[in-house]
């Protein structure tokens, strides 16, 4: 039976949330951090969980901070801050018993993470700590220099020399980025010196792939009258391989016990609520 689907129909949004069809995985977009939130819950009560994405290619991922990840009373909870933005993943869970013996993998959970919006259109993210990642406007993105590694031996009586020839080095480069306000300032300078290597993601269809990078110095102006808070930035970076995933922490956006502290001061406020640990874990 033939489906005819209007030109002038408005497609819908691309879920929020999905569950593995097998309802042991279940994966959230947090667009606020432009992450993913993965929950998995096995009945055979695992000690560990792995997480992997994967995507068009279908080749596995590991998740940073389910690489792996503890399941008290067989729920396991992660986060991925690195995830393509823009385009669908997979997530998939692989339950680790006690003994460390590896369970078959649970059925995929799907999501699309949301590509920035012009003109801040540009995530520069902290991979240890992505309540410090930032959407950011980049007023310049000079040329990328690829560093050659290259060896020179002079041979007597020969024209030519012999040459040897390495890898080539991941690419170098500066970006202009502007700020509005004091506290975006801050933010950009908290993140610059936090020591993190850091993701670089903006919309596909600029073709500039996903890169880690290493800020190197950078260098701050004034764009207006003394009294204007906005802030030219000249940031150094460096292209390097993305970090070992293998027991890296990941601290999930306002799940931090300062996070809870603010809404609840003591105890005895968030035991009152009734949540449960996974309530307070995942979303309570």
């Amino acid at each position: 039976m033939p489906i005819i689907i209007s030109p002038s129909d408005i497609p819908p949004d691309p879920p929020v949330e999905a569950v593995s069809p097998d309802g042991y995985l279940t994966a959230r977009r947090d667009d606020q951090w432009a992450g993913v939130m993965l929950i998995a819950s096995f009945p055979s009560g695992p000690a560990r969980v792995r997480f992997v994405r994967t995507g068009a290619d279908g080749i596995e991922v590991p998740v940073r901070g389910g690489d792996v990840a503890w399941a008290p009373g067989g729920v396991a909870v992660a986060y991925d801050h690195e995830a393509p933005l823009g385009v669908s993943s997979a997530w998939y869970a692989y339950p680790i018993g006690w003994d460390g013996t590896v369970g078959a993998r649970s059925d995929g959970a799907s999501v699309t993470p949301p590509a920035p919006a012009p003109f801040r259109d540009v995530w520069l993210k902290s991979l240890t700590d992505p309540a410090m990642s930032l959407r950011v406007q980049v007023m310049s993105w000079p040329e990328l220099a690829y560093a050659e590694r290259q060896q020179r031996f002079d041979v007597v009586g020969a024209a030519s020399p012999v040459m040897r020839v390495d890898e080539w080095s991941l690419p170098s480069s500066s970006v202009v980025i502007e700020t509005d306000t004091l506290d975006e300032r801050q933010a950009l300078l908290d993140l610059l010196r936090s020591k993190s290597v850091l993701l670089a993601q903006t919309r596909t269809e600029y073709g500039r792939p996903d890169a880690y990078w290493v800020p190197g110095a950078f260098s701050e102006s004034m764009t207006g009258g003394a009294a204007d808070p906005g802030r030219s930035w000249t940031v150094a970076v460096t292209a390097v391989d993305r970090p070992t995933t293998v027991g890296a922490p990941v601290r999930i956006p306002g799940r931090s016990y300062d996070d809870s502290a603010a809404l609840w001061p003591t105890y005895a406020d968030r035991t009152s609520t009734g949540q449960t640990y996974l309530d307070v874990t995942t979303g309570g």
